[in-house]
């Protein structure tokens, strides 16, 4: 993970004097009449959008993702207001998470997230030939069925370690699909596997879609898309019981 402190002013956007106004300003909204401290805010090359503010010392130490740097005063205002209620544990103003959210999910910021994911970061999984089930294979089978072998390749491997909360995962900015190496055991069914398999691979499709909506990705849409797969429910059913 390659993370860094960058430059105090921000290019083409609010330089750090102004945005520490900003953070004093949210403070004094949330915390009414209590003296602000002293507020330090910094620019950080952290892997993809991410924010921390931490008290160290009676002083508010900032640091805001480097993809914000051209942000707007009122996205900055609602980030300043999200990342002081939750240290100061006040109730998260509902109007400050929906301008957070719509500036950072909005395809240009999801564009720039993916591409720092891939610069800054390292997918780690293991190849895609278990002990039990090749993913490869079952890839090609599952894309000549349900895709008509038009699904692009991706990456594919078993995880590190195992888990039996989070069966599978497709990550879009290295266009990987990760399956648990719990799934690779005698006593699950291939037909399990291949459902967890084929579920990743619908979530490569729907993020290629310009009207996916990524703060609702299991959409109706692509609920009824899932159906499509031949003992959905025996699948579903099985998961459900057994991890």
């Amino acid at each position: 993970m390659n993370t860094q402190p960058e430059r105090n002013i921000g290019r083409r956007g609010l330089n750090l004097a102004r945005i520490g106004g900003i953070f004093a300003e949210a403070y004094r909204k949330l915390e009414g009449k209590r003296p602000c401290p002293p507020i330090r805010v910094e620019y950080y090359r952290f892997v993809g959008i991410n924010h921390t503010v931490r008290l160290r010392e009676g002083r508010l130490l900032v640091r805001l993702s480097d993809l914000f740097r051209r942000a707007p005063a009122p996205v900055l205002e609602a980030l300043a207001t999200i990342l002081l209620a939750k240290l100061y544990r006040r109730n998260l103003p509902r109007e400050a998470r929906a301008a957070y959210r719509e500036y950072s999910n909005s395809p240009e910021m999801r564009r720039r997230a993916q591409a720092s994911r891939r610069k800054r970061g390292r997918k780690l999984l293991a190849g895609p030939e278990g002990s039990r089930y090749h993913l490869t294979a079952l890839f090609d089978d599952l894309n000549r069925e349900y895709f008509k072998g038009c699904m692009p390749a991706v990456r594919l491997g078993w995880s590190l370690k195992k888990s039996r909360r989070i069966l599978g995962h497709f990550d879009p900015s290295h266009r990987s699909i990760t399956l648990s190496r719990w799934l690779d055991h005698p006593r699950v069914p291939e037909v399990v596997v291949r459902f967890v398999l084929f579920h990743e691979m619908l979530h490569a499709k729907f993020l290629a879609r310009s009207c996916f909506d990524v703060r609702n990705p299991h959409s109706r849409r692509f609920r009824e898309e899932e159906q499509a797969f031949r003992e959905h429910e025996m699948a579903r059913n099985w998961i459900r019981n057994c991890s």
